[in-house]
């Protein structure tokens, strides 16, 4: 499995939906950090620190979970 952080931001002409922030977005829309499992956004926290621990709390949960043979 495949855990990545990433910044998102809100789009509010789509209904506050949260968006993957792009590179040549200036930083003027409030922005959040999603985590990824396997390119799904399962979570998101309003920093990156709390982003890496999120994603460090998933990553050993996952490893404390026996694994399908």
């Amino acid at each position: 499995m495949n855990i990545t952080i990433a910044p998102l931001t809100v789009d509010s002409n789509n209904g506050a939906k949260l968006l993957p922030l792009r590179n040549e977005e200036k930083l003027l829309t409030p922005v959040y950090w999603g985590i990824y499992l396997n390119d799904e956004c399962v979570s998101c926290t309003s920093s990156k620190e709390l982003a890496e621990k999120t994603k460090q709390w998933i990553e050993k949960w996952l490893s404390s979970k026996p694994q399908n043979t």
